[in-house]
């Protein structure tokens, strides 16, 4: 089995890969209508491989914390954000005309599952 630290490291790989391909594509939908092939490919890359990172070492790290005979609410939390994240790909792609709410929307959704993963509220 893998150690704590390896987990939170990977945890916070996927998190800096799912940002940055979202906020790769939402800048350049903002400033150009036409979204050329590498860039909508990296981001594209980057996000999903980040997201994936996200979900196995999320995991990891549940199991490592002796979570695995049943998930706080916390952790389904965080896994509907994670959903969400996935699903703002589309809208930033199609509706990059929604410039501030979108933006509000990753930066909240990142702030929020930070806030779960912190606190552990419930």
């Amino acid at each position: 089995m893998l150690s704590y630290e390896f987990y939170k490291v990977l945890h916070l790989l996927g998190l800096l890969l799912t940002f940055t391909g979202l906020a790769g594509i939402f800048m350049a939908r903002w400033n150009s209508p036409e979204l050329r092939k590498p860039v909508r490919s990296l981001g594209a890359i980057a996000h999903g491989v980040g997201l994936l990172f996200l979900l196995v070492s999320g995991f990891g790290l549940a199991a490592r914390l002796g979570y695995m005979g049943g998930l706080p609410g916390w952790i389904y939390g965080k896994i509907g954000i994670w959903l969400l994240v996935g699903a703002l790909m589309v809208l930033v792609k199609k509706r990059s005309d929604l410039g501030w709410v979108l933006y509000s929307l990753i930066v909240g959704a990142g702030f929020l599952a930070v806030l779960l993963a912190v606190n552990k509220p419930f």
